[in-house]
């Protein structure tokens, strides 16, 4: 076989296996023109969020290397400057002592309440709960990693006692999870995808999938075994909206299957199936057989690719002039996708029509996967609060699938149950701007305190929000 096709074929399996860094586009002669962009420079970057620790330095010896005499403190007169410095992180051991008293009257003998523990009885707090969960499930940190790191700073721990307290963190933020799946269903717009993931239990290796549903409001994560129907439908479960997702045929067929109440609709003698959810296809994925085609030299596939990146340009000037208005913003995408996009969809799908292309080739290929969704391709036309693609879905499964690549995947049933809960509850966090630390917190502080309590992220937002006004 010849070096160069090995070539092209190793780009491709790369491409499929891990996708390109950017699909954006340039015109060829765009390079040309490009001028070189001039290295400006950049001062220090501003860091509102750091506490600030005043350093002042004075002389230790006031004698004047010049001349010999004595040098005079010029008050309130400095020279000042920004230093970032690191704290190490460190772990203490509270010696909790809790004061007893005796009723004078009765004799009935009580102590003062101590410190809230994660465990009660146990010897371990709820911050130190949730920052193994952080450590983990936000910032890809095995257990055993997080071992070897905590006995540097001088704490003996085991990986089994940092996963008793994710397990019973997980069991305390259980109802809140529930909680988030409904709300995060209820909403009328989603994006799903899904990803492998390995199950490593009793001495085997199998492929499970991690499933992403990712609303305005949240997003939900669900680990299951099968990649098929039925695991797409627990986490669609009750959800009757628009799904944007990419060409995976079980979205599609689901569409096709579910139907009101399990009953058939009649019009006209002719039975018609109502669907739950309508798909919106991404045109992210519709793109890149186009570009396939392309990088394999064919000249044809630019054509479809410049319009394509029309509908793309008509979408970033809707956010141009919303200027991060939400409302603004649906009200331009209605104006433009109406004025122009839906003008070059229809100059798309007559392109795919009259070009005569060879069988089995990738632009053949690209065309007949656009031909056999232009239903939900036109979705977002009519839809302004429909994204042109899945993007959001793929933003979100990101961070797991690092940490797939860090703890190469889940030991048991059981912790596929925590890391599902734990990736959607800090996901939503960051999805919302609210910290994670600090909500987990709370949370975890409310259910120890009233088992069975639901507090969500964005309730913690607002509460958040209140309190910084008071104070």
């Amino acid at each position: 076989m010849p070096l160069s096709e090995l070539r092209t074929r190793l780009a491709s399996s790369n491409d499929l296996a891990f996708g390109s860094t950017s699909e954006r586009r340039r015109k060829k002669d765009d390079a040309a023109k490009e001028k070189p962009r001039r290295n400006k420079g950049h001062g220090p970057a501003r860091q509102p969020k750091l506490p600030v620790e005043p350093v002042t330095c004075t002389l230790e010896d006031c004698t004047c290397k010049g001349c010999g005499g004595n040098l005079a403190m010029l008050a309130e007169q400095f020279e000042e400057s920004e230093l970032v410095s690191s704290v190490r992180r460190s772990f203490v051991l509270k010696e909790v002592k809790r004061q007893k008293y005796a009723c004078s009257g009765c004799g009935t003998l009580c102590a003062a309440p101590g410190p809230l523990r994660l465990v009660p009885g146990g010897r371990y707090d709820l911050a130190f709960g949730v920052q193994v969960a952080l450590d983990k499930y936000l910032d890809a940190m095995p257990l055993e990693r997080q071992v070897r790191k905590m006995a540097r700073v001088g704490l003996e721990v085991t990986s089994q006692t940092l996963w008793d307290q994710l397990h019973v963190l997980y069991l305390l933020l259980l109802p809140s999870f529930l909680a988030l799946q409904d709300q995060v269903r209820a909403e009328g717009v989603l994006h799903i995808d899904e990803t492998r993931w390995r199950m490593m239990s009793k001495g085997s290796s199998k492929t499970w999938w991690l499933w992403v549903l990712a609303g305005a409001t949240g997003v939900v994560f669900q680990l299951e075994p099968p990649r098929g129907s039925e695991a797409c439908k627990a986490l669609l479960d009750g959800f009757a909206g628009i799904l944007v997702a990419d060409g995976y045929s079980v979205y599609s067929s689901l569409e096709k299957a579910f139907s009101l109440d399990g009953e058939q609709l009649a019009l006209d003698g002719h039975h018609l199936s109502q669907p739950d959810f309508t798909l919106a296809m991404c045109w992210m994925h519709a793109r890149r057989g186009f570009i396939k085609a392309a990088k394999k030299g064919d000249p044809v596939a630019d054509e479809a690719l410049d319009i394509i990146g029309e509908l793309y340009a008509v979408e970033a000037l809707a956010k141009e002039r919303a200027g991060g208005d939400g409302d603004a913003l649906l009200h331009q995408r209605r104006q433009l996708r109406e004025a122009r996009s839906r003008d070059l969809v229809t100059q798309l799908e007559l392109w795919c029509t009259k070009e005569r292309v060879l069988p089995g080739t990738q632009l053949h290929r690209a065309i007949q996967f656009l031909q056999a969704r232009w239903t939900s391709l036109k979705v977002f036309l009519s839809e302004p609060g429909v994204e042109i693609d899945n993007g959001e879905a793929e933003r979100q499964i990101r961070n797991p699938v690092v940490g797939r690549k860090n703890y190469y995947g889940t030991r048991s049933e059981k912790g596929a149950r925590v890391a599902s809960l734990m990736f959607s509850l800090i996901q939503t966090c960051i999805k919302l701007g609210v910290d994670p630390f600090d909500y987990l917190i709370e949370a975890a502080t409310r259910a120890r305190q009233l088992p069975g309590t639901v507090y969500l992220p964005h309730e913690h937002r607002t509460h958040s929000s209140q309190a910084d006004a008071q104070a």
